[in-house]
């Protein structure tokens, strides 16, 4: 799990670079979770506008 949550971080990181709004964000991250079939490791990511 450690390992997926890695890969998110570094998914989520790459998206907001790219400049990616957060809904946008969260799709890259949950598109890349079910294409490596890792449903059971995938943890819900929040990300708050303030």
């Amino acid at each position: 799990m450690d390992a997926g949550l890695e890969r998110a971080g570094t998914l989520a990181g790459a998206a907001l670079h790219d400049g990616l709004n957060a809904e946008q964000i969260a799709d890259r991250v949950l598109d890349a979770a079910v294409a490596v079939d890792h449903l059971d490791d995938v943890a819900v990511l929040v990300i708050r506008r303030t």
